[in-house]
């Protein structure tokens, strides 16, 4: 017989207190990858960075607020925190009946179709291990938080769940509007595991949520759980940020600073269809094009987050998870 063993965190949510910073831009990769597991979780690795496609990936373990990189290696401004309890180990995944003192060789195991996954599949360590709603005796929806999002950008969410032996064959990924986790904003299902043939598993298809805009603190609330209650996966997922084009944006170059205003200041009073700081497209350049300018002044545009750098000041709203671990055992 095996011993599996699921570590669990528990996380509780500290109170959210405010402080003052300031607020400047700073670029940051449009793509996120997040392997739901690492070295210190419970039979999970790393990605070893970069992944052949010449991604970074933040492999993290479960339970723990993680500040989160772009693909490029570069910090985006982004965490991700968790609201429920969240089991962790790549047993039944794709790669099998794992041994935790033989995982290097295990995940060489891991069957899935790497160019089916695109981004997801760029290294095996993605998809081998998973965080899960299933502790090895209770089952229950896992809850988490991707803070500090650009409240102007909607976001492509991309989930691939697999695990053999599943009580649900489906698992279920939702975005909630806030923290009670009560109003869905957009859903999508996939099946981790053949829904007849319950010992394989999930290896080519993704589920998807596309367009969606962050919610209450510009978060996203994001659930997963079995389509019938019982406990769900996430083995890797990934985040595209979709910035909204910019009226303002006269010299060009992604973002509107005071190098737009100059671009005004020099075209002011011009007219016809070559004026570049024509930002409400009448074909000339006036007090409305000023207007359109100061409402969008230190919006990002595609690629640029908005994180603490002196410059203005903004009241920013921080919040950390406590933590503590244990170990269920389930015999199969």
């Amino acid at each position: 017989m095996n011993v599996i063993h699921i570590s669990i965190r528990r996380a509780c949510l500290v109170p959210a207190f405010a402080v003052l910073v300031s607020q400047a831009l700073v670029a940051y990769s449009q793509t996120v990858l997040i392997d739901f597991g690492n070295n210190a979780s419970y039979r999970g690795l790393s990605v070893p960075n970069p992944d052949m496609n010449g991604n970074f990936w933040n492999s993290l373990q479960p339970g723990v607020l993680s500040p989160l990189i772009g693909v490029d290696n570069a910090a985006t401004g982004m965490q991700l925190g968790w609201d429920t309890p969240v089991a962790t180990d790549s047993y039944n995944g794709p790669a099998g009946a794992t041994d935790e003192t033989l995982l290097n060789d295990y995940v060489l195991l891991t069957d899935v179709d790497q160019e089916a996954l695109g981004n997801l599949g760029g290294a095996l360590e993605g998809p081998f291990d998973f965080a899960a709603g299933y502790d090895g005796v209770n089952h229950f929806a896992v809850r988490f938080q991707i803070q500090g999002l650009n409240p102007t950008a909607t976001y492509d969410l991309t989930f691939f769940g697999s695990h053999k032996f599943s009580v649900d064959a489906t698992t279920v990924y939702t975005v909630y509007s806030d923290d009670t986790y009560t109003t869905p904003v957009a859903t999508a299902s996939l099946n981790v595991q053949d829904p007849v043939n319950f010992w394989v598993h999930n290896r080519d298809q993704v589920a998807v949520i596309n367009g969606v805009s962050p919610q209450a603190d510009n978060i996203l609330y994001i659930e997963f759980v079995g389509a019938t209650g019982f406990g769900g996966y996430l083995n890797d997922m990934q985040i595209e940020a979709n910035a909204p084009a910019l009226n303002a944006d006269y010299d060009n170059d992604g973002d509107v600073d005071g190098n737009d205003l100059g671009k005004w200041k020099s075209e002011f009073g011009q007219v016809g269809p070559t004026v570049m700081a024509d930002g409400d497209g009448d074909n000339d350049v006036d007090g409305n094009d000023f207007l359109i300018w100061q409402r969008e002044f230190g919006l990002p545009g595609a690629g640029l987050a908005a994180v603490p750098e002196p410059a203005g000041i903004a009241l920013l709203a921080v919040g950390s998870l406590a933590l503590a671990a244990f170990d269920r055992r389930r015999r199969t």
